[in-house]
């Protein structure tokens, strides 16, 4: 990884809004370019080193090639520069980012505040299961767990694991075609409802189990937009489920370097033939271009020497 919290250059290390920032840049830049014309490692590098810009965690362009280089993947600092430019010719300097991670925030905060009220808890099932040791009430992380056999509130402590779980979901999101398709709120209220199923099916996790799709019912007052909004939530859902599998383009899974190795030196070979046909075909261009101006050139003086009248001498 070049860029974000586990990045192997340790001055490359930063926030995942960063890299979340670099990734959609990156293929915002290739709906409209083409692969065969700019350089993927290069754009990518650029991506990273624009984003730092953007999300105000700025980085010098040298850490950027040590980066590379410690990948044995060596972009040049010219190289950076130049492809900078051509990101920002690529997306029309549009480096305006809206990520899932604030709409992830602000959906907790606001299924704390509603899952209080009398309609809110109605969504909320407690665990039946009550603790029978000293031990046994205390989750994986070693918080203290309520007796669920009394009726207590939810609290942010029983929402916490829910939200690190979007979060990490979301991270699957941003390197996949995901956030081209949806908008950030749609994607954060997905991951929060995948969330809440992964924790339930974990045995260790007591937590209460939350119906999102009922918060969605009360949260939005029409009944057209009710449907609307659970449909794309769902087919939204199933789609991050299936980012594990390695699809909808996401690099964090079924993701083979080696393999990608190999391509992207059979793309470098092709870009080259390209390139020697171009320039043949443009020596070939200028050589007909000079032969037809000297042929012309030579039609012209014969013209003007024929066209000329012979003096007659007088006598």
């Amino acid at each position: 990884q070049l860029l974000g919290p586990h990045a192997e250059y340790y001055m490359l290390q930063r926030d995942t809004k960063a890299m979340a920032t670099a990734a959609l840049l990156f293929r915002r830049f290739y709906l409209s370019n083409s692969v065969m014309l700019h350089d993927p490692k290069h754009i990518m590098v650029a991506a990273a080193f624009t984003a730092t810009k953007v999300e105000d965690c700025m980085t010098t362009v040298q850490a950027l090639e040590e980066g590379t280089k410690k990948m044995d993947a060596l972009v040049s600092l010219k190289d950076i520069l130049r492809s900078e430019y051509t990101l920002l010719g690529g997306i029309n300097c549009d480096l305006l980012c809206f990520h899932p991670y604030k709409a992830v925030l602000s959906f907790t905060t606001d299924l704390r505040t509603f899952l209080k009220t009398k309609k809110g808890r109605v969504l909320v099932t407690f665990p039946t299961r009550a603790p029978t040791t000293a031990t046994s009430n205390k989750d994986a992380n070693g918080n203290e767990q309520r007796n669920p056999n009394n009726n207590a509130v939810i609290s942010s402590r029983d929402l916490a694991p829910i939200h690190d779980g979007a979060r990490l979901l979301v991270d699957d999101v941003m390197v996949s075609d995901i956030p081209l398709l949806y908008s950030p709120s749609q994607i954060g209220l997905a991951a929060l409802l995948v969330s809440n199923d992964h924790q339930q099916q974990n045995p260790k996790n007591v937590i209460p189990k939350i119906d999102i799709l009922g918060y969605i019912e009360h949260r939005f007052p029409t009944d057209k937009h009710k449907s609307v909004v659970k449909k794309q939530v769902m087919k939204l859902a199933k789609m991050i489920t299936e980012l594990k599998e390695g699809k909808h383009g996401c690099g964090n899974h079924k993701f083979d370097i080696q393999n990608l190795k190999t391509v992207y030196k059979k793309f470098k070979k092709c870009t080259k033939k390209a390139g020697s046909s171009k320039k043949k075909s443009s020596s070939s261009n200028k050589n007909k271009k000079r032969k037809n101006t000297t042929t012309s050139s030579e039609t012209s003086a014969t013209a003007a020497n024929t066209n000329k009248k012979p003096r007659v001498k007088e006598e």
